[in-house]
């Protein structure tokens, strides 16, 4: 109409009135979503580590430049492009089949126990199915028929019945339907500089139902994997850890580094697309070789057949093909299916001619993590040939062929003839150092510049929005939960160098107090030493390196003796005890191990059982003391007799009792008999529980450590992690007061901002000042009962003291002071750098409605909050 008639004054006003109006409720909606986005961040915010990583996250993905899938195909246009990418996986899915079927030719390994055969094809009850359905993530990514977790777990009264029928009936009949095995493959580039399209990695995302059919059955293969698979392979398999086979490469390189007149190799071999191009058949017979049952074989059979495929490009599904090779990484059985077939692999190098290192009776020839394998063997002709056959062999049942040019080996100094090996395997990639599982290895001492990828990756991750966008509660969570954990993984297989310890002792400080690592010097008011104690005893719980090491340390000690990994016999064989005297041939990691046990001893309690590996000697089994400690208190010539030094307690037990030799004396056997042999696989505790916590190791690291008595109130039930921060700051003096400045030479005003009177110290901001003391009265009006005003750890003192009826009671009480030492430092710093000045009614409003934001969802919020708003009338 205005178009029509653009000088008519009644169309042009009533056009000006409706932009006005959708200006007006633009701005409206725009107010609205920004108050429920601060709403919902004190609800959650830093305290919630989903929530604050997944803000982390889109805002990476935002600034994150788009990776064009078309740069793999330059000069042809989109249309062109998606038809090559859908091919290539299309050839990659429907690999040739391997030249040799035959499973016989590959020694069986560990075969299935009867036992467990009808386990495996037992009845599916409904609480089974339910815990397959209900132990997935609601936030997973749905498959092509657009429904995840969340749908089946929100309406699981209506689709339950009929879910748990399915899967009843592909139990019974081993049918799945084509459709419901469709599958959408993502592509995530490997790298952040992508090439070709082989650099993408296709991760599967099937249908919820099918990960429902399929989850059901990795549920009962799953405590059978330790059984079937080596020890070798530590990917996949319960209570296995990856990074004790970092360790035991370590030991292993290091010990024939100095062995010059043994020669030996170490290959890191790369399995091209391991998962995608794997024999289903070869998979299938293997299982059934290792005697699984019929049945539960056609269950599996039925997962991965007949899969087809739809590449997902710039949101959209393209191409529609079936596959006759691989497996899906992103359904639940994968993993546990691929370990079967490496294990094939493990069987063929242990029973063949192939000669791993052997070193006092402990062998060693490969170690696996999934796909990722390390081999280590005699550098001698015969010895590669025999391993050339070997992989040629494994390549040609299992469709695995290792990528050559991605492979690489090391030779320790002595070996002569590296060039005729590199020949004879096709691996012309000689290495002083590779990175196996992301840690490096090598015969030779690892130098400082080998940690440089750690270091780069912490400082990239601490620089940039992070550092400036976080609050102090918000980078303290991103320190301990993504920096450490990094720099933990590093710990458990290497020892990091004091230079990169003062490094990141250096840059995390800097990240947590200023919010830039890269910052010049600056004013610490709290040593980083106090940071990382824990809470208990007055820190912020970020451990520091020397207490991650110490945790791990002990962690190794118990797994030594109550796990039968490859790690654990070779540190049994070699060392004997970690309280054995440390030999001259001992690895810095060993001796690292030993100091520890040293200091924790007495936390360290033996239970002797059948096959326990105890030091007779060395180990503290007898009455939690040494046998010979023990004997020596009753008499003082006792000498114990050397040719049992390296011996075992279980050398001399025979069923439930013990087997003695003749010449041990009357008083050695009669204290030896005293001891009881127990029932049970675990024989070293912690602190006389079984079970044990990474947490208990670290807080037996600061054991000397004074204890703080007000740790409680502010960080446990329920905190808020933003004002408990200020808090701990004030508490222990890291908040800039006028009188902290001034101590160190900065003049600036001393009169507090908030009453104008008297010094600005700690001491009197909380709640010495006036001001302060009519904000904790008007929200608390117990407080009252001080004749004078209290200072913050009075406050928290009396708090401890109060008899109330409930935890929630006094966590609501601990937020609410928290909340106080907040907005009273905001207060004081609007004042004296923005000359904001509130009056306290303003700031008692302000904390009202921060406490009602975090309390609102507490099931007592109700009677808290009216607490909260009942003014005078209350009292504690």
């Amino acid at each position: 109409m205005v178009q029509a008639n653009p000088y008519d004054p009644t169309l042009i006003h009533s056009f000006k009135e409706i932009n006005q109006r959708v200006l007006d409720l633009s701005s409206m909606c725009s107010s609205l979503m920004i108050q429920r986005a601060k709403v919902k961040w004190l609800k959650q915010g830093e305290e919630d580590l989903k929530y604050l990583f997944s803000k982390i996250k889109i805002r990476q993905s935002s600034t994150k430049q788009v990776v064009n899938l078309f740069v793999a195909f330059p000069g042809k246009d989109k249309r062109d492009a998606i038809n090559c990418i859908v091919q290539h996986f299309q050839g990659l899915f429907n690999s040739p089949p391997p030249s040799s079927l035959d499973v016989s030719s590959f020694p069986i390994g560990n075969s299935l126990p009867n036992f467990y055969c009808d386990i495996l094809t037992d009845y599916v009850k409904d609480k089974e199915i339910k815990s397959s359905v209900f132990s997935g993530a609601s936030s997973s990514s749905p498959g092509p028929d657009g429904f995840n977790y969340h749908f089946y777990k929100t309406s699981w009264h209506i689709t339950g019945p009929l879910v748990c029928k399915a899967v009843r009936s592909f139990f019974a009949k081993g049918y799945i339907p084509m459709g419901v095995k469709s599958t959408v493959l993502v592509l995530i580039p490997k790298s952040k500089n992508v090439e070709s399209i082989s650099d993408f990695r296709p991760i599967a995302l099937c249908n919820t139902i099918y990960k429902i059919f399929a989850k059901t059955l990795a549920n009962r293969l799953k405590p059978i994997m330790p059984l079937l698979v080596k020890h070798n392979q530590s990917g996949f398999v319960k209570s296995r850890i990856s990074t004790d086979n970092i360790i035991l490469a370590k030991e292993i390189l290091g010990l024939a580094s100095k062995r010059s007149r043994h020669k030996f190799f170490c290959v890191k071999l790369d399995i091209r697309k391991a998962f995608d191009t794997v024999s289903r058949e070869f998979l299938i017979s293997r299982m059934l070789q290792k005697g699984f049952p019929h049945h539960f074989v056609n269950l599996i059979k039925a997962c991965i057949s007949d899969v087809n495929y739809s590449v997902l490009v710039n949101g959209a599904l393209e191409g529609f093909f079936s596959s006759t090779s691989g497996l899906r990484q992103g359904c639940p059985l994968s993993p546990y299916l691929f370990c079967l077939v490496m294990d094939a692999f493990s069987a063929l190098i242990d029973n063949g001619d192939f000669k791993g290192i052997n070193v006092d009776g402990f062998s060693l020839s490969h170690l696996l993590y999934a796909d990722d394998v390390l081999v280590f063997g005699e550098g001698t002709i015969e010895n590669c040939l025999c391993l050339k056959r070997i992989l040629a062999s494994f390549s040609n049942a299992t469709g695995l062929h290792v990528n050559l040019t991605k492979s690489s080996i090391m030779f320790p100094k002595s070996v002569t003839n590296q060039e005729e090996i590199c020949q004879i395997l096709s691996i012309h990639n000689i290495s002083d150092v590779i990175t196996y599982l992301g840690i490096p290895l090598s015969f030779n001492r690892l130098k400082v510049a080998d940690f440089i990828p750690l270091t780069d990756s912490i400082a990239s991750k601490l620089s940039g929005w992070k550092a400036s966008l976080l609050s102090f509660a918000g980078r303290l969570q991103f320190l301990k939960y993504t920096i450490l954990n990094s720099i933990a993984y590093w710990i458990r297989g290497s020892i990091i160098p004091k230079t990169v310890s003062k490094f990141f002792r250096k840059v995390c400080s800097k990240f947590l107090f200023f919010g830039d690592c890269n910052a010049g010097k600056k004013l610490h008011l709290v040593s980083w030493d106090k940071v990382t104690c824990p809470k208990e005893n007055g820190g912020l719980g970020l451990p520091s390196l020397a207490a991650l090491q110490y945790a791990f340390n002990c962690s190794i000690i118990i797994r030594m003796y109550n796990t039968q990994s490859p790690l654990a016999q070779w540190l049994s064989a070699r060392y004997i005890s970690p309280w054995k005297p440390i030999p001259s041939f001992a690895s810095k990691f060993w001796k690292a191990v030993c100091s520890t046990a040293v200091v924790a001893r007495e936390k360290f309690s033996f239970k002797i059982t059948r096959n326990a590996p105890i030091s007779f000697r060395w180990d503290h089994w007898v009455n939690n003391a040494k046998l010979e400690d023990f004997l020596l208190l009753q008499d003082f010539n006792f000498q114990f007799p050397n040719s049992f030094s390296d011996s075992l307690v279980r050398d001399f037990i025979s069923g439930d009792n013990w087997m003695l030799p003749m010449c041990f004396s009357s008083l050695m056997q009669l204290n030896i008999h005293s001891v009881n042999i127990e029932e049970g696989a675990a024989c070293l505790w912690w602190d006389n529980k079984k079970n044990y916590k990474h947490h208990d190791f670290v807080l037996d690291f600061y054991k000397n450590h004074p204890t703080v008595t007000w740790h409680n109130l502010i960080w446990k039930n329920r905190p808020a992690l933003r004002y408990s921060c200020t808090t701990w700051l004030a508490l222990v003096g890291g908040i800039k007061t006028a009188e902290a400045l001034h101590h160190r030479n900065i003049q600036v005003p001393l009169t507090c901002s908030l009453c104008f009177s008297h010094q600005e110290t700690v001491a009197h901001l909380f709640f010495g000042c006036q001001y302060s003391f009519s904000i904790i009265k008007a929200l608390i009006p117990g407080a009252n009962g001080f004749l004078m005003e209290p200072s913050l750890l009075q406050i928290l003192g009396w708090l401890e003291d109060v008899n109330l009826r409930t935890a929630d009671e006094k966590a609501f009480f601990s937020l609410i002071i928290c909340c106080c030492v907040y907005f009273i430092w905001k207060e004081r710093n609007q004042r004296r750098f923005c000359n904001i000045l509130n009056c306290y009614n303003s700031t008692v409003f302000c904390i009202k409605k921060a406490v009602h934001a975090k309390v609102s969802n507490w099931k007592s919020s109700s009677s808290l909050l009216g607490k909260l708003y009942a003014g005078n009338a209350f009292n504690i």
